[in-house]
């Protein structure tokens, strides 16, 4: 996957590889968190849906406070940490009303709006976008299959069936999230002569 040459320090970029691999490192813990206390799936969900989000609307704010150019990624930043922190807030109120349905749709709608923001991004700053759409393409994918299974399965087969769904997304997610991370680090290095670059795709 190369990319244009973006390295210009007043360059503002919507996301960089150490997101993703916060992404990819808390969908990870999660799992292993589920799979540990498997009655426990949907709450571990809640505050690990919650708490990220949160954290995610941060680090937009802190992205949003950098001096820089470029309208559209400033739109998109703003855009992306009130769509977190909505979902967030109203992931919290739905759990708490035990409307397990409309809570895992808040989160998948979640990872579906955010990766088509940060897919407009990466479209308009990434040269060959092979890799990109090949890992992006897998989380989306897995979304997909999930909310199908949900419709389809999920109320006639108990509650049991929501954790595995949830557990199996987040898995496809942390991977195709650390796949991210790795790529683009990979191609940060490359641009920046060997050493870590705190910018995104560049």
């Amino acid at each position: 996957m190369n990319t244009q040459t973006l390295g210009r320090e007043d360059r503002i970029t919507l996301f960089s590889w150490q997101l993703l691999f916060a992404r990819g490192i808390a969908a990870l813990a999660f799992v292993i968190a589920a799979l540990l206390d498997f009655g426990a799936t949907m709450t571990l969900l809640i505050w690990f849906f919650a708490i990220y989000v949160f954290f995610d609307g941060g680090y937009s704010a802190i992205r949003l406070a950098q001096k820089g150019s470029g309208a559209c990624p400033r739109v998109l930043i703003a855009l992306k940490a009130v769509v977190g922190v909505a979902a967030g807030i109203a992931v919290i109120i739905l759990a708490t009303q035990g409307n397990m349905v409309f809570t895992l749709l808040t989160v998948f709608a979640w990872v579906a709006i955010v990766g088509v923001l940060e897919g407009i991004w990466v479209i308009r700053n990434v040269q060959n976008k092979e890799m990109v759409l090949i890992i992006g393409s897998s989380a989306y994918l897995a979304l997909a299959v999930c909310l199908q299974v949900i419709f389809a399965v999920a109320p006639q087969a108990g509650s049991g069936i929501y954790n595995w769904i949830v557990i199996g997304f987040s898995a496809a997610f942390s991977a195709a999230m650390l796949g991210m991370s790795w790529a683009m680090r990979r191609n940060a290095l490359r641009t920046s002569g060997g050493k870590p670059s705190a910018v995104a795709a560049h």
